[in-house]
């Protein structure tokens, strides 16, 4: 057995798995890389020249062109709190700010910025999302707490294979840059995964949420073979037992750690998913955590501020305001500091929600294990059905409309 000690927190041991399988930070850190100094300032600014581009075919007018870039640049800015990034992420060729955009360059990358560009056209009418979050099983073997699909799981299934394709077909319409598949556990669908990877319109990179039960090598091998961009793993303490505790699993971080490495190893993005509950907010659980996911060689550590909703529903789990302002010194220490340059970038939905808008309904939907479309997984109320109605014309409708809980002005979230 190995033990380590992270700054400001107490040992503790790592699996033996890691010893039989030559897993090594060292190897992991072949396949992502955080980008800074000199060349983060160059890809900066090929980036942004290739938006300048994009503004310009659209446009067909280099000055109003030029306006609203300037305009993209201080809705980041504001989604930013001001702050300045100082690093991207690069994972197989590809340039990444944040795991909910895709990477640069690709196709999906250009859509994307198409979308926000025409969100700032008063001329565009076209219905505009950017990420499809789909839940397309019931099934799973865990039983977290936090579950926002909780009422739901285990129970048959109603979305065949053909139903999957039909939805992701009728969303990528709408302009869909990004498909992040959910559950349940999605990776009990595995053959269906592979098939939407192979028959769904490019342009669009795909994203599958997995507590990383059965994550693996060959299934990593497979996935990335057929086009899937990261894995997104949910990982709710650095310390195993609480971990295993809180997913009702008891090898639940063992599982967790063997999909980190073998996404990793087989050049898949990878961001850490954590519910930062009351309990588990404090500054030294918060680097602990952060220093786990470097040595992990993650990409990404998205931050989820714990719901009422689901497992949660009738529970006191909303967080103080002493917590939200740690978790956000958290990210700007990790994001926007020198200090922080090592380590993977921070994804805090709560934190950009509150400098402009919730991007639920505007920026991204969630359909869930029945077909039927919700602003957010949070929010809890159909809006339509993906199977029987009109997509284009009710994300049409979504559009205008506003998030309940965020009601600041909304604006796009161009590159978070």
């Amino acid at each position: 057995m190995q033990s380590a000690t992270l700054p400001g927190t107490a040992s503790f041991t790592q699996v033996t798995w890691k010893e039989e399988n030559n897993f090594s930070e060292t190897n992991l850190d072949a396949s992502a890389r955080m980008v800074v100094g000199l060349q983060f300032t160059f890809i900066k600014l090929v980036i942004w020249l290739q938006v300048y581009v994009l503004a310009c075919r659209y446009f067909r007018n280099p000055v109003k062109a030029f306006k609203i870039l300037k305009g993209l640049k201080a809705i980041r800015a504001g989604m930013r709190g001001q702050q300045k990034p100082l690093k991207y992420v690069k994972v197989s060729s590809r340039y990444y700010f944040t795991y909910a955009a895709p990477g640069f360059p690709s196709k999906a990358f250009n859509k994307y910025v198409l979308n926000n560009i025409k969100r700032l056209d008063a001329d565009n009418q076209e219905p505009l999302l950017d990420t499809l979050v789909f839940a397309i099983t019931k099934k799973c073997g865990y039983q977290c707490a936090h579950c926002f699909e909780w009422n739901a799981l285990n129970k048959p299934e109603k979305l065949s294979r053909a139903d999957l394709l039909s939805i992701v077909a009728s969303f990528q319409e709408t302009g869909i840059t990004q498909l992040q598949l959910s559950g349940g556990e999605p990776l009990n669908r595995m053959d269906d995964i592979l098939y939407l990877l192979q028959h769904i319109k490019k342009g669009t990179d795909v994203w599958v949420y997995s507590s990383g039960y059965h994550f693996t090598k060959e299934r990593a091998a497979a996935l990335k073979k057929e086009g899937l961009t990261g894995m997104v793993i949910s990982l709710d303490h650095w310390q195993p037992a609480l971990h295993n505790t809180f997913r009702g699993k008891s090898n639940a971080f063992e599982w967790a750690e063997r999909a980190v490495h073998n996404a990793v190893q087989n050049g898949l993005a990878v961001c850490l998913s954590l519910c930062a509950t009351r309990e588990f907010i404090t500054k030294e659980n918060l680097a602990a955590y952060m220093e786990l996911a470097r040595a992990w060689g993650v990409s990404f550590v998205q931050v989820l501020e714990p719901k009422a909703v689901g497992h949660f529903a009738g529970m006191d789990v909303v967080l103080q305001e002493d917590q939200l302002q740690l978790l956000e010194d958290c990210l700007v220490t990790y994001n926007y500091k020198t200090t922080g340059q090592d380590y993977p970038i921070i994804v805090y939905h709560g934190f950009y929600s509150r400098q402009l808008a919730c991007g639920g309904g505007w920026h991204y939907v969630y359909v869930d294990t029945d077909g039927d479309v919700h602003s957010c997984p949070f929010c809890q109320h159909k809006k339509f059905s993906a199977l029987d109605d009109n997509v284009k014309e009710n994300v049409r409708k979504m559009n205008a409309g506003q998030c309940s809980v965020f009601q600041n002005s909304i604006q796009t979230s161009w590159m978070q």
